[in-house]
């Protein structure tokens, strides 16, 4: 019998699979709101005339608004997650800004999906990486987070 911790052929099929796709129309509402809730007082994030005078056409997106947007779901339903884990921390290229009236899409698929032996037992690392492009198909960020998940 199967063990139901172990991570099988079919869990692997979903490597390099795209398993959420979704689009996000960025408005200067959601970026203030989002940088109020951060408790940033960076001119850039909130004030367009302090942005326009360090070179940039509004105000722009704080870096973490995309690792936000980016963090769920957390796996394909081919992966079972039945509620224990923990995130081991982001891996993040930003390439471009993010403003007012972008239109983002986000694909996000499972970069890579093994198990480590610790002193706790078996963990399941599982690799989310999420492409950021923008409405001209420019790439605006790569985002990679591992997540440990006990299943």
């Amino acid at each position: 019998m199967e063990n139901r911790f172990d991570i099988t052929d079919e869990h692997r099929q979903v490597i390099g699979k795209e398993f959420v796709r979704r689009e996000q129309q960025v408005t200067r509402a959601l970026l203030l709101e989002y940088a109020d809730l951060m408790g940033t007082t960076h001119p850039i994030y909130l004030d367009p005339e302090a942005a326009r005078a360090r070179g940039h056409r509004d105000i722009i997106a704080m870096p973490t608004f995309l690792i936000a947007e980016a963090s769920w779901p957390l796996v394909p339903p081919e992966i079972p997650f039945v509620g224990g884990g923990l995130n081991a921390g982001y891996d993040c290229a930003f390439y471009l800004d993010v403003y007012p009236g972008d239109t983002l899409t986000y694909s996000t698929c499972i970069a890579d999906l093994y198990e480590k032996t610790g002193r706790s037992g078996t963990m399941h690392f599982v690799i989310r990486e999420t492409t950021v492009t923008n409405q001209r198909h420019e790439t605006v960020a790569l985002i990679r987070n591992p997540f440990i998940l006990r299943w």
